[in-house]
């Protein structure tokens, strides 16, 4: 047996031993973990890795394991003790986790700043809009309605301030609409006064809303010289000439299509002084008759566009050049619903779109051509619109007793072309069809309107003066 001395320094020798071999793994796990960048003290409490252990996927991984009496808990075959002491297979998702909190917070705290500054501004902006008008308010809520398409609904701005309808120009996805430049030979009413030596009054003659009668005034009555579809029987020769006949004159060129607007074009009736008076539907190729030195001034006649149709209904079925088309419908239901009705006429007519679909811009563009270019008439405003084309007529008419009974004559109670007929009931389907079909004019119709009151101004005292 040994003594109690060897057995204490063989003791002694082995703890040493282990001591050395401890320190000797403790020095290797510390390299090791500063290699892989893990802290040093929980490389040395590692285990060494268990050899001939059964691997397994995490699906075979039981929940809990041991006996009946060991309740250690499991999780994805990981004891609570071995999590403590070995790898933390959630550390990824738990920093994961814990960085996108952070982030979270950080700009949680920056947007209630955020929140907080904008809140005082909104704050003192409602204060002070408290004490506004409610149209201020109203006006305010059409700002966003005028972003796609200016059309002012009222006569006051955001600011509450008189806003004047002539110098408001359409504006479509927050940019000013431009009148097409084939227009330029057209004055801007607002801008140039009428010049009779150097501007010639150009009729755009609408369907059914009393142009006829103006050139009837015109001619009849007041003895001017049109450039019109009087000719359409002349339009011969290499040279314009004066052609009289029937208690009128009138030159010898067709205005009622673009072929005979371009041979009015080449002869120069444009700057021809014997031409009083150019009229055609044709707004953008008559337009073109003019030049800078010789521009045309613009008026027309306008009727709301339900009422028009229905007119243009009644006088079809009196046409005998559509007898065949019209012998099956009866009513205004039966047209409205038929090829032979109109389209938005007026706004194809001015945004010089006659076919296709109709967009936003082509109602824009008619509206900015209607602000700049045109001196409008009302048919629902008979007096006042007579009264404003006689000062443009005055100063080329003759003046007499006879001028005056001829030009009430045919203007009030012996209108051209009159129909009566009983009108259409605002809700019907007739109506409703004819809606549908000119919901564009509708809405172009009461912006002439907007622009007739408007132009007032222009008639107050004198439409020369400037």
């Amino acid at each position: 047996m040994l003594s109690e001395v060897q057995l204490e320094s063989s003791h002694g020798d082995v703890g040493i031993q282990l001591q050395e071999e401890q320190q000797h793994l403790l020095k290797s796990s510390s390299e090791t973990a500063m290699h892989r960048g893990v802290n040093t003290t929980r490389a040395a409490t590692m285990k060494r890795p268990r050899r001939h252990v059964v691997k397994r996927t995490i699906d075979s991984l039981p929940l809990t394991e041991g006996g009946a009496g060991d309740d250690t808990e499991m999780l994805l075959g990981f004891s609570v003790k071995q999590r403590k002491g070995g790898h933390d297979p959630y550390r990824a998702p738990k920093v994961a986790l814990a960085i996108f909190l952070l982030v979270c917070s950080i700009g949680g705290y920056q947007g209630f700043n955020e929140y907080g500054s904008n809140g005082a501004v909104l704050s003192s902006s409602l204060s002070s809009s408290d004490t506004k008008s409610d149209s201020s308010a109203e006006a305010f809520d059409l700002e966003h309605r005028e972003t796609l398409l200016n059309v002012p609904p009222s006569e006051s701005d955001i600011s509450g301030q008189e806003r004047n309808i002539e110098d408001t120009p359409v504006v479509l996805f927050n940019e000013n609409i431009e009148v097409p430049w084939q227009l330029s030979g057209l004055v801007n009413v607002f801008e140039e006064p009428y010049d009779p030596e150097k501007n010639k009054l150009y009729l755009w003659t609408i369907p059914r809303c009393g142009s006829t009668s103006i050139r009837r005034i015109a001619s009849h009555c007041l003895g001017l010289t049109m450039a019109s579809e009087a000719g359409k029987g002349d339009a011969r020769g290499d040279s314009l000439q004066v052609v009289e006949g029937d208690r009128m004159k009138y030159v010898n060129v067709d205005m009622s299509n673009p072929a005979g607007i371009e041979r009015a074009k080449e002869l120069g009736v444009g700057g021809w002084n014997e031409v009083d008076l150019v009229s055609s539907s044709y707004l953008y190729d008559g337009a073109g008759i003019f030049d800078p030195d010789h521009k045309g001034y613009m008026i027309a006649m306008f009727r709301h566009p339900i009422e028009r149709a229905v007119s243009l209904f009644y006088n079809l079925r009196s046409n005998k050049a559509y007898a065949e088309q019209m012998v099956t419908l009866s009513t205004v239901e039966q047209y409205s619903r038929s090829s032979l009705v109109e389209n938005n006429w007026m706004t194809r007519f001015l945004s010089n779109s006659l076919s296709g679909e109709l967009t936003p811009e082509h109602e824009a563009i008619a509206k900015e051509v209607l602000r700049t270019k045109c001196i409008i008439g009302l048919l629902q405003e008979k007096a006042e619109s007579m009264r404003r084309l006689e000062m443009l007529f005055d100063l080329k008419a003759e003046k007499s007793q006879r001028r005056y009974d001829c030009q009430e004559k045919l203007w009030y109670w012996d209108w051209p072309g009159k129909n009566r007929h009983e009108p259409v009931s605002e809700g019907s389907e007739a109506w409703n069809r004819l809606y549908e079909q000119n919901s564009f004019d509708i809405r172009l119709y009461e912006y002439a309107r907007e622009l007739f009151k408007a132009q007032g101004k222009l008639f107050q005292t004198g439409i020369t003066e400037e």
